[in-house]
């Protein structure tokens, strides 16, 4: 298996040597080609089909968000991770919303850069775990209201603490001591029982009845 092949969609030259230098010495990610626009973007994932595409928001001919709506729909399975100068809740909601399969603020530490990448090609999602929290706290507020708190097991909710310290499926699995597969037999399980569709809505939930803090 070949590295993963990254686009990177920053108008700041700056930004784009720094991020050719962040990851160029890790063997199982390449970089590809870059774009400084959203149309350049799009024109460059049809030339060169990259494996994970780092998108900055803000872009001198359209919004990123709007280029990961279109990219979406050409290439549905293509992942995107967010890079933002804004950690603000709201702006990470909007990513999620549409699409992203990660978010990171561009101050993020290298190791946590690559294992995003990481992530995204291997299908998981990963928002930088400084922004984690505030987003599923604000989230918590919208998707349940007061009332009886849901069961789990008390496996059950070592997996959801883990989940809100932005730990991967892989890597909860580590931690706990259990294959990647028994993980995600329990988050099956979690969802159910919280009545929660995915992830980052399964520890707002969770934070929002105060199964874990």
């Amino acid at each position: 298996m070949g590295p993963i092949r990254i686009l990177v969609v920053d108008d700041h030259q700056v930004v784009r040597d720094g991020l050719r230098w962040m990851l160029g010495t890790e063997a199982d990610i390449e970089i590809v080609g870059e774009a400084d626009t959203g149309a350049g973007a799009l024109a460059a994932i049809a030339e060169m089909g990259p494996d994970v595409v780092l998108l900055d928001v803000h872009l001198p001919d359209q919004s990123g968000l709007d280029v990961l709506v279109e990219m979406h729909r050409r290439f549905p399975e293509l992942p995107a991770v967010i890079l933002s100068m804004h950690d603000e809740p709201e702006y990470v909601e909007e990513a999620v919303r549409a699409g992203a399969a990660g978010y990171l603020v561009k101050n993020a530490p290298t190791a946590e850069l690559v294992h995003a990448v990481r992530a995204a090609a291997a299908g998981e999602g990963y928002i930088q775990s400084e922004v984690t929290r505030p987003l599923l706290a604000r989230f918590a507020e919208e998707v349940r209201a007061p009332g009886s708190k849901p069961k789990l097991s008390p496996r059950e909710i070592d997996v959801v603490r883990r989940l809100a310290d932005g730990m991967a499926d892989k890597q909860i699995g580590a931690d706990l001591g259990i294959s990647e597969s028994t993980v995600k037999g329990y988050l099956r399980q979690v969802y159910e029982k919280l009545g929660a569709a995915d992830r980052a809505q399964a520890v707002a939930i969770a934070l929002r009845t105060r199964l874990i803090e």
